[in-house]
């Protein structure tokens, strides 16, 4: 069977997993838009702006298949940029398929200085700019060698985890690719060179800790590596934590399970467990801002392999791979105490977890005005009672700390963006999710977070993704003012920052414009529990859901940060 360029792309994102394309359609990629519409077993995603589809694309691919967008030249790859930036950062597997310029196109321009559509008028923009966004980008201007050339990305992606970049010339879509492999054969590569001076390190540390910890991180998931991480784990009986960016890698009904590291804001017992070790064993972490105490703190105590790169210290080993250590770490004999106490929270709930910041609530969760302490009762309690698991998303916004500490006691139904932090992506995001893995999603937004991507709810309304959308709705970036300008909840009379103000919106109206959804407003802890339940009846529809808060409303953790 003869396939042409855009249908052999089609075939190859098929056998990495991918069944669904995200994107707005342009000219220059409507042919391969084409052929993803032609084909049964695959579905364009047609979302409202080139924002959303590169969120969406990222979402989807941090559930184990690549992620896939395609827009429009230059206003629409550009337009994307942080969606890819975020893959690249979190290293997501995702392919940007992009339409270019024809040959005919370029010699036109530099002759004439004539601009072709979308051209900046400085020659390849889009390959300028996706090479510093992705691990690699190329255009294919010739049939030549195209098939291979097109395999080494995509292979990129998937054994590197991370995003590529493909420029396939508009009148190049319809030609025919010529010979290439049936099937996309590739073997992860193990880098073993640093993996005897790495296990030699982790057993004199066990053989010599007194409370010897391991993090694990999110490579753990993009590698199916999860259960010979757990194996290390299990055999040498150590207590475990996860990062925001891993939560739920494995089930938090674990009796290993200790909780999530999400910073130093986090509960006393996770940072003391963490941070007070002589022994942390970092497998697969990502480590951003919010880890940079614990990071620089640790010093020689920190081990961690992640993404080819193992240290000790600051000390650089010889290149070794998670797979090549796991492997070597699973052979090690049985190096730490079987009787050891463990801090577990497995079986704890919500309010469990959150116990030590009783003196710190800013309103008891239950009673008077809603807060966010008050909000995530509300969600903990809810999640409690729901036979089937939602997929949480939580946006980068002050909820990101207390939302940490929700239960999750599925695997791999939690999303978030904490190394990138960037405002917004949670709810785009969460539509890739859904794609991918057919779980209701629930998230957990800003207003502010939300006013950026609110179109995104159109996407959700039609193609009828039951998602619950959250928004903490206290009018203001918060997070930021906290970050500026923290006195302002500190001091009762103190305004905001006027540059953190939002237009106050009437979220509720939302399904009115458009067309189709559930819009609710909710002031205290049971209209909230209400308002979750009620959505949770329409299966059939999304539920946007604006729990209004006082402005000077902080998480527990923020307040006790900030001495109130």
């Amino acid at each position: 069977m003869s396939y042409t360029v855009a249908e052999f792309i089609t075939l190859r994102l098929k056998q990495l997993g991918c069944y669904h394309v995200f994107g707005v359609p342009g000219t220059s990629c409507s042919d391969f838009i084409d052929s993803l519409v032609a084909d049964p077993d695959m579905q364009f995603v047609n979302t409202v702006n080139e924002l959303e589809a590169g969120y969406a694309a990222d979402g989807y691919g941090r559930q184990g298949a690549i992620g896939a967008v395609s827009v429009a030249y230059g206003v629409g790859t550009l337009s994307m940029a942080n969606g890819i930036a975020s893959a690249l950062t979190e290293r997501v597997p995702l392919a940007v398929i992009n339409g270019g310029p024809t040959d005919k196109d370029l010699r036109l321009e530099a002759e004439y200085d004539v601009l072709f559509s979308h051209s900046t008028g400085f020659g390849k923009t889009d390959l300028k700019v996706f090479r510093k966004l992705t691990l690699g980008a190329a255009e294919i201007r010739t049939l030549e060698g195209a098939a291979d050339r097109i395999d080494r990305l995509l292979i990129m992606a998937i054994e590197r985890s991370g995003p590529v970049y493909i420029e396939i010339p508009q009148d190049l879509w319809k030609q025919p690719i010529g010979h290439f492999s049936p099937n996309l054969a590739y073997s992860p590569k193990r880098f073993k060179r640093g993996a005897r001076p790495f296990t030699q390190a982790v057993a004199d540390k066990l053989a010599q800790a007194s409370n010897p910890v391991v993090l694990l991180g999110a490579e753990l998931v993009r590698f199916d590596l999860i259960d010979e991480a757990m194996r290390f784990v299990e055999a040498q009986n150590l207590p475990f934590y996860t990062t925001l960016l891993s939560k739920s890698l494995v089930s938090e009904s674990h009796p290993l399970f200790c909780g999530v590291y999400d910073s130093d804001l986090a509960p006393s017992t996770v940072t003391q467990g963490v941070e007070s070790s002589d022994c942390v064993i970092a497998l697969g972490c990502l480590f951003g801002i919010d880890h940079r105490y614990m990071v620089t703190s640790l010093g020689d105590k920190l081990l961690r392999v992640a993404f080819n790169k193992a240290m000790i210290g600051t000390e650089v080993l010889p290149k070794l791979s998670l797979g090549a250590s796991l492997e070597s770490l699973n052979q090690l004999p049985e190096l730490t105490h079987t009787d050891r106490q463990i801090p577990t929270v497995a079986g704890q709930t919500y309010q469990d977890r959150r116990a030590q910041w009783q003196s710190k609530l800013g309103d008891d969760p239950y009673n008077g005005t809603l807060g966010h302490d008050g909000i995530f009762a509300a969600i903990g309690d809810f999640l409690t009672e729901q036979p089937d698991p939602y997929y949480i998303s939580l946006d980068t916004c002050l909820a990101s700390f207390p939302g940490a500490d929700i239960p999750v006691l599925d695997t791999q139904c939690f999303l978030s963006n904490p190394i990138w932090l960037s405002i917004g992506q949670g709810t785009p995001a969460a539509i890739g999710a859904y794609f991918a893995t057919g779980k209701r999603p629930l998230i957990v937004t800003g207003d502010g977070g939300f006013q950026m991507v609110s179109q995104a709810f159109s996407s959700f309304v039609q193609n009828q993704i039951p998602g619950i959308i959250v928004i903490i709705d206290n009018g203001s970036y918060a997070i930021e003012q906290f970050l500026i300008d923290g006195t302002f909840f500190t001091e009762p009379n103190k305004a905001p920052l006027d540059y953190v103000m939002l237009n106050g919106w009437k979220y509720e109206n939302m399904p009115h414009v458009y067309n189709g959804g559930i819009g609710l407003r909710v002031t205290s802890y049971d209209d909230l529990l209400g308002a979750l339940h009620h959505a949770h009846a329409r299966p059939d529809q999304p539920c946007v859901i604006a729990a209004q808060i006082p402005m000077k409303d902080l998480p527990a953790e923020n307040r006790a940060f900030l001495g109130i």
